[in-house]
């Protein structure tokens, strides 16, 4: 079967409420799980994409894990007064590579049994932030779990009782057959304008659909355990042994400071900012000293680091699939970027002593100050204190705010 190339993808899409699907999907909302399996056809807007389900279970919905009969009937009355009011129902596919399911210890091939529990409760919390950030967290929903083959899925269906979404003016289309294929085209009325007619907006952003299926990943990684296991290596012993070594005493710190100022471009000081391209020529000098301090003091905290790191990155990767970039590079360019700008505030304010001393001094005096004075023992030492900011700063980034980054996948191409 090859590599897994994403573990999990969410896809939504919507139907008006006339749509027979909608119709469809009502009817069959009281059934047997065995019928509602064998009549997925007919309620089911993503069949193309899924198929026939070899198994169903039975409906869940934000509130419960199991729907009694009375559940049902109750859910069936709220699905058709929605859409007596014109409410859009809205159906998510939460598709899964069953080899990550079971990587991940939810699923068995063998005993082909999932952890049905869990990925209710998994799906429950990320379609909730999903309709909450786009302002339907008063929809109803409900949802079953799909068995297949290669790809067990959830199959979630919302709708609002009292329609309070946006509308907008959509241009209006026919379809008509052009020897032997389908051609969609706008309607126009008597006099050739396009019809338009205001309905309500259908089309989730994209924002939302990641943030539904970074949530599914986080969740079923333990991204957040790992993720504070990380940030205890750089808030414990990395911080604790800085006032082991004071950083005014390195030799070759001092010298790659000042090998540093020496190179640092002549503009404006508020330039002196580590991704401003006019530093282009000195960054590899700035991750150079970044990474002295990390080698020559936290050497073992660091290599630990950056394991948990890249392992951490190598879940994502198959989560998600290829993105291009990473979330190891991402991490790291991150650090290097706080711990680069802590050096260079030091080296604007070491500049504008020097500056200043120039006012009042001969440059003999000034060049011998450069060379190794209390002046540039302060600066290294004010460095030390801007390192240790920028680590503790780096230990309360939430990790799941870099991943929106790299969560570039375009899914859901349907209009708004």
């Amino acid at each position: 079967m090859g590599n897994i190339k994403a573990g999990v993808v969410v896809v939504t899409k919507f139907c008006k409420a006339g749509s027979n699907k909608f119709t469809s999907y009502i009817n069959y909302i009281d059934r047997k799980d065995a019928v509602r399996t064998i009549n997925s056809s007919k309620y089911n807007l993503y069949q193309d994409y899924m198929g026939n389900p070899e198994k169903t279970t039975g409906l869940f919905s934000q509130v419960t894990n199991d729907l009694s009969e009375t559940d049902k009937e109750n859910l069936k009355n709220i699905f058709e007064k929605a859409q007596e009011n014109d409410s859009l129902m809205w159906q998510t596919v939460i598709s899964f590579d069953n080899r990550w399911l079971e990587k991940n210890g939810l699923y068995n091939s063998e005993t082909q049994i999932l952890d049905e529990q869990s990925i209710k409760s998994i799906a429950r919390n990320a379609v909730n932030k999903m309709l909450e950030s786009e302002g339907l967290e008063h929809a109803v929903w409900s949802g079953a779990i799909h068995y297949n083959t290669d790809n067990i899925h959830v199959h979630i269906a919302a709708v609002e009782l009292e329609p309070m979404r946006e509308k907008k003016e959509y241009i209006q289309y026919q379809y008509r057959t052009v020897d032997g294929k389908k051609i969609r085209e706008p309607i126009r009325d008597a006099l050739g304008n396009v019809v338009k007619k205001e309905e309500y907006k259908g089309r989730f952003r994209q924002s939302s659909i990641n943030s539904c299926r970074r949530s599914i990943v986080n969740e079923i990684l333990h991204e957040k355990e790992n993720n504070e296991q990380i940030n205890s290596i750089i808030r414990g012993s990395i911080v604790d042994q800085k006032q082991k070594h004071p950083l005014s005493k390195d030799r070759k710190l001092k010298q790659e400071f000042i090998r540093l100022y020496q190179k640092m471009p002549d503009c404006n000081r508020n330039m002196w900012n580590y991704n401003n391209p006019v530093m282009a020529s000195v960054r590899n000098d700035l991750d150079d000293l970044s990474t002295h301090y990390l080698n020559e003091y936290h050497r073992e905290e660091f290599d630990e680091l950056k394991t948990r790191i890249r392992a951490q990155s190598e879940k994502y990767e198959e989560a998600y699939g290829s993105t291009g970039k990473t979330y190891e590079e991402g991490k790291m360019k991150d650090l290097y970027t706080r711990l680069g700008n802590a050096i260079l505030k030091e080296v604007r304010r070491f500049d504008a002593e020097q500056k200043e001393m120039v006012s009042r001094e001969n440059q003999r005096k000034y060049t011998k100050q450069v060379a190794g004075g209390m002046s540039l023992a302060s600066a290294v030492n004010r460095m030390r204190k801007g390192l240790k900011s920028e680590w503790e700063k780096a230990r309360n980034e939430r990790e799941h705010d870099q991943m929106m980054k790299y969560d570039a996948e375009k899914e859901n191409r349907g209009h708004e």
